[in-house]
């Protein structure tokens, strides 16, 4: 009992923790992208980057403009289509309706 309180029977070896070894990252191809286009972006410099990423948006800008140039010569014809077409899909939104507190009963 006194051993016991007193810590005499416990040998205090003081041992290092064992450190976890860091896992080296291994690269692999997803779904829609092989290993070298991965390797490839990720290696291009952030001007290539934004070069690119300007370039695209300026190409969307101007597929915007032309389809609007293009809906102002056609005149009304289109866009009294696009107005029943918007009707049409709303109409055919969630099937069953609401259940809850604001449903019908």
């Amino acid at each position: 009992m006194y051993r016991k309180q007193h810590k005499k029977d416990q040998t205090t070896d003081s041992s290092r923790r064992k450190r976890r070894t860091h896992q080296k990252v291994t690269l692999r191809s997803i779904v829609g992208a092989s290993l070298e286009v991965i390797q490839k972006k990720r290696n291009e410099k952030p001007e290539v980057r934004q070069a690119a990423r300007d370039a695209a948006l300026r190409e969307v800008k101007e597929r915007m403009r032309k389809s609007k140039d293009a809906k102002k010569a056609t005149g009304g014809k289109t866009q009294a289509g696009g107005k029943v077409e918007k009707a049409a899909r709303s109409r055919g939104g969630k099937q069953g309706g609401k259940t809850g507190a604001g449903g019908l009963r």
